[in-house]
């Protein structure tokens, strides 16, 4: 079995279509972002995750809040025995309980071990959903009433990281950008127009949010979007072109070092099961 086999493959109940949940070997990662909450919780191993330059260590069991648009790294102790338990929470869902900052933490490992207990019924009710009467809706609402917990729990996120006053705003329109201008080589200049800041000043907000670089960024979003494709079944070298790679042999140095495994392992993952994330975009 590959790795990316035993990482677990993500599932998404009909029901809850903005929460996608898996059940896996734990793996390493680095610089990760995502537009998701993604909360984790490590069975049989302590977890190390590094966020804006400041490492955080979780004991087995504790549950972790990785935020939305913040570049994160981590590594299991055990490699062999750690498994981990992933929920992925959209934006949207996040909203129609709260405000989507409301759900952020200044420490990733949240030391409430309720919400960790909490965490795992939820994820075990979304990863082996009962049929029984009732259960959609006992499971919506369940989700709905861990994510109010959370925020809780949490704090408000300030204004604007870096005291600019740009707020998310200028983020937003960095990343929307960048992201709809995959296959570019999109330029500092170019960016800065778009936004209306200078260089500079483009740099220092999108490194306050992110916690990458605008060309980190725009790197993360192809292999975002390089990922999206290939479960879906788009031909690799086909990818590369789509996701602004010079080749599939760049694709794949790129993929690997970012996820651990090639396209061709991370695709081959896919093959035969249910999938019902969005279609490509």
């Amino acid at each position: 079995m590959s790795g990316a086999d035993q990482a677990g493959v993500p599932r998404v109940s009909d029901d809850v279509a903005d929460v996608v949940v898996v059940d896996g070997q734990a793996q390493s990662y680095s610089g990760n972002l995502h537009e998701e909450l993604k909360l984790v919780l490590v069975i049989n191993s302590g977890f190390t995750v590094r966020r804006r330059g400041t490492t955080f260590r979780a004991a087995p069991g504790q549950l972790i809040a990785l935020h939305p648009d913040d570049a994160h790294s981590g590594t299991p102790d055990d490699l062999g025995r750690a498994r981990w338990l992933i929920m992925c929470v959209s934006p949207s869902l996040i909203t129609e309980v709260t405000a989507s900052e409301a759900v952020r933490f200044r420490d990733p490992v949240i030391s409430h071990s309720g919400l960790a207990g909490r965490f795992r019924s939820v994820h075990s009710s979304l990863h082996r959903p009962s049929e029984d009467p009732g259960s959609a809706l006992r499971r919506e609402t369940e989700v709905l009433e861990f994510v109010s917990a959370l925020a809780r729990h949490s704090y408000r996120a300030g204004a604007d990281g870096d005291g600019t006053g740009t707020g998310r705003r200028v983020p937003e329109i960095a990343r929307e950008y960048l992201r709809e201008n995959l296959a570019r080589n999109v330029t500092l200049d170019e960016l800065s127009v778009v936004t209306g800041l200078s260089k500079y000043r483009l740099v220092r907000v999108c490194t306050a949010w992110f916690g990458l670089s605008p060309h980190q960024l725009h790197l993360r979003l192809r292999l975002d979007r390089a990922r999206v494709l290939l479960r879906h079944g788009t031909g690799i070298a086909d990818v590369s072109h789509e996701t602004g790679f010079h080749d599939q042999p760049h694709l794949t140095r790129v993929f690997a070092k970012a996820y651990g495994v090639t396209p061709a392992v991370y695709q081959s993952t896919y093959r035969g099961t249910a999938w019902t994330d969005l279609a490509p975009r």
